[in-house]
């Protein structure tokens, strides 16, 4: 469901212009500052505010709560103006948010050149297959998830993708080729993943490199993010020496970790580490 149709408006605009500032409480002063004639304000289960949206002279303006507490002058805001409470859950609006922001990056960014490859997405499947075919269901971070091949897959072996990256070309290619669903999707910096999601029971980073002495810091950065919020996590990468880096800084975090050579791959993905708690 859309986000305007969860509010019960023809259409709304945010403060917040992309998905990534959300967590910074400037935005809600913004809106405290204008003048409105009307409120709505929607709730989760227990009551807990998720959004507050003022009619003001310019149309209906709106602030976003889900990665952010609300404010006491946020909600005295909507009292004094006797608003009108609309319900949803966390689940559902944090799903609509991401929705929001994916399609508004489509309309401003253009696409990447193509870069999916079918014969690639084949080994991956098979890879993923192998490793968690008995899983269904499971939600998996799809870290620096570029164009949407890992995402495509996940789903094809009946998981629940939660992709980020932080190109906008790349996403935009996936969003518009269908790989990388709206509402599934974040333009995010990898290394503050954990201010964005939750938790979750499997991670997946396609590709991790080049890890080199220039980048090294950089995807230890982003990989400590992805294994500290997942319980169970698959990396893979273009060679035995940066598999033996990736290994090392799992086991440095008190991680188990299996590193194995993929036959089926002997480039993109050629070399494995499923690290777990």
């Amino acid at each position: 469901m859309r986000i305007n149709d969860i509010m019960g408006l023809p259409e709304i605009e945010f403060n917040e212009p992309a998905f990534n500032v959300l967590p910074d409480e400037v935005f809600t002063d913004m809106l405290l500052g204008d003048e409105a004639s009307e409120a709505r304000l929607v709730v989760d289960e227990e009551d807990w505010p998720l959004a507050l949206a003022l009619r003001t002279g310019r149309g209906w303006k709106g602030t976003n709560f889900i990665l952010r507490g609300p404010t006491l002058g946020a909600v005295e805001r909507f009292e004094g103006l006797g608003g009108e409470v609309m319900m949803s859950n966390q689940e559902d609006w944090m799903r609509a948010t991401r929705e929001h922001y994916s399609l508004a990056l489509m309309r401003s960014t253009p696409p990447a050149m193509e870069d999916f490859s079918p014969s690639r997405a084949k080994m991956v499947k098979a890879l993923l297959s192998e490793v968690w075919g008995g899983r269904q269901g499971d939600v998996c971070l799809d870290c620096g998830c570029g164009s949407g091949m890992g995402s495509a897959v996940l789903r094809e072996v009946g998981l629940s993708p939660l992709a980020y990256d932080n190109d906008a070309t790349l996403l935009s290619l996936g969003l518009a080729r269908g790989r990388l669903l709206p509402e599934e999707t974040m333009l995010i910096d990898a290394t503050l993943a954990r201010h964005y999601v939750r938790s979750t029971e499997l991670g997946l980073a396609l590709m991790a490199g080049t890890i080199n002495d220039h980048t090294a810091l950089i995807w230890r950065s982003v990989l400590h993010e992805l294994m500290d919020l997942t319980r169970e996590t698959l990396i893979t990468m273009e060679n035995e020496r940066e598999a033996d880096l990736v290994k090392m800084w799992a086991l440095g975090e008190g991680r188990k970790v299996r590193t194995f050579e993929n036959h089926n791959d002997s480039f993109y993905d050629r070399w494995v580490c499923l690290i777990t708690e």
